[in-house]
């Protein structure tokens, strides 16, 4: 509880013309100032008698939202006290890139009631941000004095990336990068026993014998390690801090956290089960929820230690996927040699890999570091291709669903 600037600059005025008028012996100009002197220490009294006893809530409405859409902020505050407060203002303490503060007026409050009040703000870039805390404040009738009061609990807010809508690569008669519903109507005609189990193999673990098939076919049988039938996916994102190109939102690596998040929501939409991979973690989606997958890409980010090689142990300890769609940074040579055996595992693999002379603004012609990148980008993405990679370059401007349209063809062409 303290005085405002208002309170502060009435008392100091009123105390210098107290001091004039006992100097030059002017009683009615001192009873004036003492009688100004009241009113910012009258303020700190009632302050004093009506400070409310508060209790607050914050919601979030949603409280995981896409970049670029709104979410809905509730407080809720109640007055557990006895005594009527005046008008309060409320101020709610949220990041600067959420915008400004949002600052609520609330009118009395009688004891024991409740009021609700709501904002909306629109976050445009990915992250997890705290709201809060909230500071409720109080002041008198004049605005002499003042009396905040901090609510400490804050409430987190997860932006994924802002994802396109991308056109679905499920072709008629199960072509396309998956031929998942080809696939269960074999199921369906041949039954499970059929394509789930194999012959046993010296070496195979006893536990895993299929006791059913073995009894049907008068063999010993067991289960497949691998079901190929499955529709499966694997996206993989490179955070190598190193390989990409710009800065904040305008970056390369912020462009393909995108491009992966509406990569497996397509994916996963197509019903498939896309497996996001990157050099430190990997999210599996099942039955299209891909909820945490989101909420990993809101906060990703670049790192020293993310070779492409952890990627690809990563990818590798998992069963063969119908396609391998790869969001890759500036790549040399040897490094795009690392990637090269995962063709060798089956399914159709993509790679969309950054042309560094060809992000952000427009590099000097005939720098020789500009053309040593642009050698690599090329030598690189031959030996992709060589080893059975489908390539697109990325640039500054590229719309993901212009190059997935082309995916979706391309793969129509192979059917």
């Amino acid at each position: 509880m303290s005085l405002t600037g208002r309170g502060k600059t009435l008392l100091a005025v009123s105390a210098a013309v107290g001091l004039i008028a006992l100097v030059v012996g002017e009683g009615d100009l001192l009873r004036a100032a003492m009688l100004a002197a009241v009113a910012p220490i009258g303020g700190l009294v009632m302050l004093r008698w009506t400070r409310p006893d508060l209790e607050s809530n914050r919601v979030l409405n949603p409280g995981q939202v896409e970049a670029g859409q709104p979410t809905q902020v509730r407080l809720g505050i109640r007055n557990t006290g006895r005594r009527r407060p005046p008008a309060l203002m409320l101020e709610d303490r949220i990041p600067y890139r959420l915008g400004n503060r949002p600052r609520l007026v609330l009118e009395r409050l009688a004891p024991g009631s409740r009021s609700v009040v709501n904002y909306t703000i629109t976050p445009g870039s990915r992250g997890a941000y705290k709201l809060g805390p909230l500071l409720v404040r109080c002041s008198d009738p004049f605005g002499l004095a003042v009396t905040h009061q901090e609510f400490p609990v804050t409430t987190q807010l997860v932006v994924t990336p802002r994802t396109e809508r991308l056109p679905s690569l499920k072709l008629p008669g199960g072509a396309g990068l998956t031929s998942g519903e080809s696939q269960a109507q074999a199921v369906a005609i041949t039954g499970d026993d059929d394509i789930a189990v194999r012959e046993y193999r010296n070496g195979d673990d006893l536990r895993r014998v299929h006791w059913k098939a073995s009894a049907h076919r008068g063999e010993l049988m067991v289960r497949r390690e691998e079901q190929p039938w499955e529709n499966a996916a694997a996206v993989l994102l490179d955070l190598r801090r190193g390989a990409h190109r710009g800065e904040g939102d305008l970056s390369s690596l912020e462009w393909m956290v995108g491009a992966a998040a509406s990569a497996t929501v397509r994916l996963a939409r197509d019903g498939m089960s896309p497996r996001l991979v990157t050099s430190h973690a990997e999210f599996e989606c099942h039955r299209s929820d891909y909820s945490a997958t989101l909420r990993y890409l809101a906060t990703v980010t670049a790192a020293r230690d993310a070779p492409l090689s952890h990627m690809m142990e990563q990818t590798k300890r998992h069963r063969s996927a119908a396609g391998v769609v790869a969001f890759l940074g500036h790549l040399t040579p040897e490094e795009a040699a690392v990637l090269g055996p995962l063709t060798k595992r089956g399914g159709h693999c993509v790679a969309m890999v950054l042309d560094p002379t060809r992000w952000g603004p427009p590099h000097r012609e005939g720098d020789p570091r500009e053309q040593a990148f642009a050698e690599q980008h090329r030598r690189a993405a031959a030996a992709l291709m060589s080893a059975g990679w489908q390539v697109f370059p990325v640039v500054s401007g590229l719309e993901l669903r212009h190059v997935w349209t082309r995916l979706a063809l391309w793969k129509a062409a192979m059917a």
